[in-house]
């Protein structure tokens, strides 16, 4: 179980934000919304980044172990106003959700023919029964241009 402050008199005046290293004190803000803007603010690296993306953490004591603890939004307010002055609030990022979803994929057409069949290039199967071997359209390379072609490819 998490331990904190039970009785809290007063409210820490100042939090620390800390993002990659960088610290700087703030006023704590009650409201996870206005606390987003301050860490952008303060953290110009964050202005180009989806708000959903930003998270705040901090560190407690799970188990008798100190655990890295993400702030939910709609734990903010309680949380923050447990904190002791100058306590810090990890900001970070975390991966878009987009990129974690399935590609989207065009829709198959439901009839029977489908598109496939007029566009193949190939001989119907009634008139492809011979096994014989149809002339290559390119021409074969001799050995010097094989060898030439096989140096390149070595080299580069």
């Amino acid at each position: 179980m998490a331990s904190y402050r039970t009785n809290s008199p007063t409210p820490a005046d100042i939090v620390t934000y800390r993002f990659r290293g960088n610290l700087v004190y703030v006023k704590p803000e009650l409201d996870y919304e206005l606390a987003l803007d301050v860490a952008q603010k303060e953290f110009v690296e964050l202005l180009g980044i989806s708000r959903q993306q930003i998270v705040f953490t901090t560190q407690a004591t799970v188990g008798g172990e100190r655990k890295c603890v993400r702030i939910s939004a709609s734990a903010w307010a309680s949380t923050v106003s447990r904190m002791l002055r100058g306590e810090v609030i990890d900001v970070g990022i975390v991966e878009d959700k987009k990129q974690d979803e399935p590609p989207q994929y065009l829709e198959v057409p439901d009839n029977k023919e489908g598109d496939y069949t007029r566009w193949s290039r190939s001989a119907p199967a009634s008139r492809s029964n011979s096994r014989t071997r149809q002339p290559s359209p390119t021409p074969s390379l001799n050995d010097e241009e094989k060898s030439r072609r096989s140096w390149f490819s070595r080299h580069f």
